[in-house]
């Protein structure tokens, strides 16, 4: 009777050596030419999660990621441009990264690019989680209806 629960033991542990929650990565330019590729439909809690903003705004949009433990930096994205970065959820459903951004002759805003339970069920659910930055704030693509139009207002300050 011992071995099954050592074996379960042991599968646990492997899966918490395996999996980084709290660590992200970043790729400066990943290029849109004809809109994003559609993102996957299957859920799976330990995948990594891409979040990809593109600037929708007529001239060069800056901002500032980050999380509670990681910064990911000051970037510029040129009018059709974008950038992104890739973490791994918080096991315990946590998981919000905000953006501070300057959008020139508009104003500056911050919003929560990525924010579980928000982004991990319903409408909203995404792996590879795609925002448009527009004027009125970001809008995200809707794996349904093929389009941006999951729009929300800037955070209030």
């Amino acid at each position: 009777m011992d071995i099954p629960k050592r074996y379960l033991s042991l599968f646990i542990l492997i899966v918490f050596i395996t999996t980084d929650p709290l660590h992200a990565d970043t790729n400066n330019s990943i290029p849109v030419p004809n809109g994003p590729s559609p993102p996957r439909v299957a859920y799976n809690p330990f995948a990594k999660v891409t979040v990809e903003i593109i600037n929708d705004i007529g001239s060069t949009v800056s901002f500032h990621c980050k999380s509670k433990d990681d910064d990911l930096g000051e970037r510029s994205v040129q009018p059709r441009g974008s950038w992104s970065f890739s973490f791994r959820r918080h096991i315990f459903g946590r998981t919000l990264f905000f953006c501070y951004f300057v959008l020139p002759n508009i104003g500056s805003y911050w919003f929560d690019i990525y924010k579980e339970p928000r982004d991990n069920s319903g409408e909203y659910w995404c792996d590879t989680c795609l925002w448009k930055i527009r004027p009125l704030g970001p809008c995200k693509f809707d794996r349904i209806t093929n389009q941006f139009d999951l729009c929300d207002p800037w955070n209030k300050s």
